[in-house]
């Protein structure tokens, strides 16, 4: 988990948003108001918007946030997060403390760093495969 989150607020510009991303080195932000995630921005949304014609100026990143989002707790399985991530297909998800507010943000390529890379490219010796 990388905390804290990368956080946005709906008016931000698609142009700020991306200069948000690329500062901190991100691939998704969480976008909220008054402290209460609504919705996610990931560099996709902000590729498609500006794909489809929106100028990087002008164009608030509510009009391309994805929302509302799925979050989980700092205690939730890895594996309730990753399959969580697989079933909705998305690559982010905010880490929200006991009262909804955002402290962090889980990437798939996180959850997958603590996998254990070796079963993937051979079995255990106990493992007849």
């Amino acid at each position: 988990m990388r905390a804290p989150a990368v956080v946005v607020e709906p008016g931000t510009t698609l142009r700020s948003a991306a200069a948000i991303l690329r500062r901190n080195d991100v691939g998704a932000a969480v976008v909220t108001v008054a402290g209460d995630p609504v919705g996610m921005l990931s560099e996709r949304d902000v590729v498609q918007a500006l794909a489809d014609g929106a100028d990087p100026d002008t164009a608030r990143i509510d009009a391309a946030m994805s929302g509302p989002p799925l979050p989980v707790t700092a205690d939730s399985p890895l594996w309730a997060a990753t399959t969580m991530m697989l079933r909705h297909r998305i690559r982010h998800l905010p880490v929200v403390d006991e009262h909804g507010g955002v402290v962090g943000m889980l990437s798939i390529r996180e959850a997958l760093a603590v996998t254990d890379h070796d079963r993937i490219i051979r079995p255990r010796s106990d493992e007849g495969m």
